[in-house]
């Protein structure tokens, strides 16, 4: 700025870029009474001077909002594979446990029926050895 009268090319950088609804550029001009355009509109488009950061602004945050939603979505589509795998997994692993107890249990039958048949032939042996003691003394 020179002496308080800006230059044209310091207005045009200043303003930003708008785009109409059709993501065209849209010209930015200033109200003027009488003005022998007033009244004519290619598309219908209008937005105030002070909205444009706004709309922008606005937009960017829709279409972050609308890809961290899109990530989310995406994320939580996997955790839902992986929450179907698991729980698929719990049934196959109770399953297997179910099985295990029933076997341990088996076992646990056949060791004490085995204990039992140890036990017995160690008092047959004891009775042999005790009656070979008594006969020959």
């Amino acid at each position: 700025m020179i002496g308080g009268v800006r230059s044209e090319i310091e207005v045009k950088d200043s303003v930003p870029l708008v785009k109409c609804y059709h993501d065209d550029i849209a010209p930015i001009r200033t109200m003027r009474v009488n003005c022998p355009t007033q009244g004519r509109r290619t598309c219908g488009f209008f937005k105030w001077a002070d909205e444009v950061d706004n709309v922008l602004d606005l937009q960017m945050l829709a279409i972050e909002k609308d890809t961290k939603i899109s990530e989310l979505e995406c994320e939580r589509d996997v955790l839902k594979g992986k929450v179907k795998k698991l729980k698929q997994t719990t049934t196959e692993l109770e399953d297997q446990v179910a099985e295990l107890a029933i076997e341990n249990t088996k076992k646990f039958h056949a060791m004490e029926s085995v204990k039992t048949d140890k036990e017995l032939c160690i008092m047959l042996f004891m009775s042999w050895f005790f009656f070979c003691c008594c006969v020959l003394v």
